[in-house]
């Protein structure tokens, strides 16, 4: 699963053994916002696999996600995490927690994009470490 066409839906692709494989494409529905973050790690792993995510709509609104590729059985998913924004047009607040233990804060996004985010490299963003 993931959005194979950067515009906001949820494709599905499904291959069976020595059968060809099936797009299921997303087409219409309603008008919803949404956003799609890309993690890139520096100090955790390139892909930045186990990062956790919150977001903060702007209606206050809470969703989470973790970055991974699982799907199931013998099966894989876009790494890259979608959120749903219904109606909102604005992100809040993006908390990423990256596998090294930094935290990475971002406000106002504006939704209906693919948002890219890079890990910080600076040990001084990390929780628990001086600033100085």
């Amino acid at each position: 699963m993931g959005d194979l066409d950067n515009d906001g839906r949820v494709e599905i692709v499904v291959n069976c053994n020595d059968e060809r494989s099936v797009v299921l494409h997303s087409e219409g529905g309603p008008p919803n916002h949404w956003l799609i973050v890309d993690t890139r790690g520096t100090l955790s792993n390139r892909d930045g696999i186990g990062t956790a995510i919150r977001l903060l709509s702007e209606s206050g609104a809470e969703q989470y996600g973790t970055v991974n590729t699982a799907g199931s059985y013998l099966s894989a998913s876009d790494k890259r995490v979608h959120f749903g924004l219904g109606t909102d047009r604005h992100v809040r607040l993006l908390e990423l927690t990256w596998p090294s233990g930094t935290v990475q804060r971002i406000e106002n996004i504006a939704a209906d994009q693919v948002l890219r985010v890079q890990e910080p490299e600076r040990a001084a963003e990390r929780p628990g470490k001086s600033h100085g």
